[in-house]
């Protein structure tokens, strides 16, 4: 999604700070238990806290190289400490997690404020677990973050999506299948407007939510009981 600028050193696995630039250690698996564990599991979606640190540097550790490319258009495992204060909101940002039941970081969504054509506009960034993805929780945040966007007064987005990410790409198109776009030489730059049905998303933040397998039909089913969409 939104491109997270990154330092020159973001993507060394030996230079940095001793807190962020250290060499990730070596995970057992990717972060989140087997799908078999998780039928009753819960997790919990709250802002970001002062003491998260360690815990979104051990999130950031534990993607993908394919996660990493196409959340930070390049490899920033282990964060540098510059890259760690963003994903942390040390600029302001907007940040939400969601938290497995041991406390671990499985899912990060951003939004910073900023100015476009004199109007207020929201950037957005989000980035899932690998072993988690595909249960709509990417969906929760994204919905999560545009409504609490949209109280701030943002009226519009700017999305930068690398153009071999289908799945955000499909899920832009669903959401704005008429938002300009524009092609940038390493990007698909895309500003749709927050309609006033995605404004009126109005999650509760802490909140529990499912995590089992069939999450992504549960909270489908939370939105439309509530009235809202996350489409």
């Amino acid at each position: 999604m939104k491109r997270t600028p990154v330092d020159s050193n973001a993507g060394s696995r030996s230079t940095g700070s001793a807190t962020a630039g250290t060499s990730c250690a070596r995970q057992a698996g990717p972060a989140g238990p087997a799908l078999t564990a998780t039928a009753r599991a819960s997790g919990l979606l709250r802002e970001c806290r002062e003491d998260d640190a360690a815990r979104i540097r051990e999130f950031v550790c534990r993607l993908s190289a394919d996660s990493q490319y196409l959340r930070f258009f390049a490899s920033v495992a282990p964060p540098s400490s510059g890259l760690l204060r963003v994903l942390c909101g040390g600029t302001g940002a907007d940040i939400l997690l969601v938290t497995d039941e041991t406390g671990a970081v499985i899912a990060h969504g951003m939004a910073a404020d900023t100015t476009a054509s004199g109007a207020l506009a929201g950037n957005i960034g989000l980035v899932v677990a690998d072993s988690w993805q595909q249960r709509g929780l990417g969906t929760l945040l994204l919905s999560t973050l545009i409504g609490r966007a949209a109280r701030r007064g943002v009226g519009s987005l700017v999305l930068d999506v690398l153009p071999s990410n289908d799945r955000m790409l499909g899920i832009i198109a669903r959401r704005w299948p008429d938002a300009p776009r524009q092609r940038t030489p390493d990007a698909i730059v895309i500003s749709p407007a927050i309609t006033a049905q995605q404004a009126a998303f109005d999650r509760i933040v802490p909140a529990v939510i499912s995590l089992a397998r069939d999450h992504k039909t549960r909270q489908s089913g939370d939105l439309r009981a509530s009235g809202r969409t996350a489409a």
